[in-house]
Parts: structure tokens; sequence; C-alpha cells
């Protein structure tokens, strides 16, 4: 009998095991830029968001991607003062086919755990809203303490272009 219960306790203990290393297995470290669009995204506008992404002016930091449905969320990590910065904007802002939103955090290193490193600022994107990269930027950051934000001229959609 004792047998029976240690044999019930040890497959017990297995399938929890295995069922904790499925739920950290949907989620990957990044250790260099890189996101995984959704499946009909657009190929040169991910080639052109890539570019920024894995610029070496730009200080990558770490990454995570999270296979969570619906999000499938990545979140980049980078580091740079505030004119790398405004210059990240300013690439990105020049895709064509995305959007990009800028939102402000008082302390990133509050929100990231232990997972991810507070940077200067985190880059988004989430599966839900495929054709938006979200910029938030740290505003704890030491590298940004006299930061200026340069917004990149507004361009219109070519379809709302006179």
């Amino acid at each position: 009998m004792k047998n029976r219960i240690a044999s019930v306790s040890l497959i017990g203990s297995l399938v929890l095991l295995l069922g904790i290393a499925n739920v950290y297995a949907l989620s990957i470290e990044r250790n260099s830029p890189g996101i995984e669009y959704t499946k009909n995204f657009d190929k040169k506008t991910a080639k052109a968001i890539d570019a920024v992404l894995t610029d070496k002016q730009f200080h990558y930091l770490n990454g995570l991607t999270s296979y969570w449905e619906p999000k499938f969320e990545t979140t980049l990590v980078y580091d740079g003062d505030a004119a790398s910065l405004n210059h990240f904007i300013a690439e990105m802002s020049a895709v064509h086919g995305i959007r990009v939103h800028l939102t402000f955090s008082h302390d990133l290193s509050k929100e990231t755990g232990s997972a991810l490193s507070a940077g200067s600022w985190w880059v988004l994107y989430s599966h839900v809203t495929p054709n938006v990269v979200t910029i938030r930027i740290n505003l704890a950051a030491p590298k940004l303490a006299n930061l200026e934000i340069t917004l990149p001229e507004n361009r219109p959609e070519p379809s709302m272009r006179i």
C-alpha cells in the first residue's frame, strides 16, 4: 500500500513539474533583438522594423517573447541617452505600415520583475495590435535625466495625403 501511495505521489509530482516547465516554455529570452510577427504581416515592413531594432548604434540589453494567447507579446530592452532615444523614435517612425506609440513609465524597474532589465526604453509588439510598435520610455533611467523628446514630423497615411 505504501509503495502505491509513493508511486501516485511521484507521478503527481512529475505531472506538476512538467506543467510548470511548460508554463516557463511559453516565454523565451531574446539574446538579440527580434520580433515574431503575425503570419500575414507584410515582409517589407517587418524587414524595415528589424533594421531599426538590430541597428548597432542602439544598445540592446535583453528581451522576452511570451507565447500567451492572444497577445504573443515581445518586449525588447534598450539602453541609451536622450539623443539615442530620439534617433530610435525617428527611425521607427520612418517605417511605413506601422504606427509608433510612445508611453511613459515612472520607473520600468518596478514593472519588470526579474525577467528583464529596466533600461532606458522598451519596445513592445503584440499580435493583438500587429501594426503598432510601442516605445515605453523609462523616466527613471539615469541616462534620460534631461530628456527632451523630439517628435518626428507627422506623416499621414498615403490614402490621406492630398
